[in-house]
């Protein structure tokens, strides 16, 4: 019959309700919300001394703190010095505290994108100075949006939070 309803396969017939149009409808106006309200966040950082793009590539940064993994903000390990540089033509460049480094980079506006890290492969010694720069090329990874204001670089993630910040060096 044409006007019946499909044969559900659950054993009790009851679809649940995303199944609806209703459910689907409230889900995507939820993930909706959220893009929304991400995107409002990113747009809204007020402050920007230059187009974001232009700005990074005027300095050499050092990087004064970074996100641990607990959340919590630690700064740069004595005696190390990380650093990053960003050329015009989409790559960046520096130390993670041991090793030398380079990736690619992009930015559209306040967006960040940064990928295929390669690094020199020494091992260095001092407690902890590996695993800081294996947190750096981590977190530089995870950057989806920046800020450059008063010479202060801070790159977040995608739910806003602030995961490295660099001064000019």
């Amino acid at each position: 019959m044409p006007d019946s309803p499909e044969p559900s396969d659950d054993s009790t017939g009851k679809t649940s309700p995303a199944d609806t149009p209703k459910g689907y409808m409230i889900s995507l106006a939820v993930v909706l919300m959220g893009i929304l309200i991400v995107m409002v966040f990113f747009m809204n950082l007020s402050g920007q001394d230059a187009t974001a793009a232009t700005a990074i590539t005027q300095h050499r940064w050092s990087l004064q703190s970074y996100a641990a993994s607990d959340g919590t903000t630690v700064p740069v390990r004595e005696g190390t010095t990380v650093t990053a540089r960003f050329s015009t033509d989409g790559k960046v460049s520096g130390s993670g505290g041991c090793n030398d480094y380079s990736a690619r980079y992009l930015v559209k506006d306040t967006l960040m994108v940064v990928s295929g890290i390669t690094t020199t492969k020494m091992n260095c010694p001092g407690n902890g100075v590996m695993i800081q720069e294996s947190r750096y090329y981590s977190l530089l990874e995870d950057t989806a949006a920046l800020r450059v204001h008063n010479r202060v670089l801070t790159m977040y993630n995608t739910a806003g939070e602030p995961l490295l910040v660099f001064a000019a060096a």
